[in-house]
């Protein structure tokens, strides 16, 4: 099923483990490998609240 509205999801990272998921616990990184790019980028132990 497409999604077309936008995604609310926390991100969080840890010794370089990412997590991205939607609010009912769907893994959102295979949707957004942008992210995992973007998040190199960050410090360890970072936590983000977005809307995709």
């Amino acid at each position: 099923m497409v999604k077309w509205d936008r995604w609310r999801a926390p991100f969080m990272t840890d010794v370089g483990h990412l997590v991205l998921h939607s609010r009912q616990g769907t893994a959102l990184l295979p949707s957004f490998p942008e992210v995992r790019t973007g998040a190199a980028q960050l410090p360890n132990t970072t936590a983000l609240d977005g809307v995709m």
